[in-house]
C-alpha cells in the first residue's frame, strides 16, 4: 500500500471523496480553484493546500503525479 492510500484511509468518506476529486483534478493538471505554490528550493515541486491537508505534487507535460499527500505537520517531513 503506497502512502497515498493510507493517507485516504485516515479520512472519513465525505473527506476521501472530497480529495479523490481532487487528486484527479492535479492528474489533468486542473489547478484554477486551488491553492497552488511551487515549493522554495525544490524545483519542479509544487504544493496544493486544501484546509490542514497538503498534496505534494510535480507537473510532466499536461500530466500531474502526485507524490505524497499528508495533514500539515507530517507532509514536509520526508522531503
Amino acid at each position: 500500500m503506497d502512502r497515498i492510500q493510507k493517507f485516504l484511509l485516515k479520512l472519513d468518506r465525505d473527506r476521501r471523496s472530497i480529495y479523490i476529486e481532487i487528486f484527479q483534478d492535479i492528474r489533468v493538471l486542473n489547478l484554477e480553484k486551488y491553492d497552488v505554490q511551487a515549493l522554495k528550493g525544490l524545483k519542479g515541486l509544487f504544493r496544493l493546500r486544501k484546509g490542514k491537508i497538503r498534496i505534494i505534487f510535480t507537473k510532466q507535460n499536461s500530466t500531474g503525479f502526485i507524490l505524497n499527500a499528508d495533514f500539515r505537520g507530517d507532509i514536509y517531513k520526508g522531503i
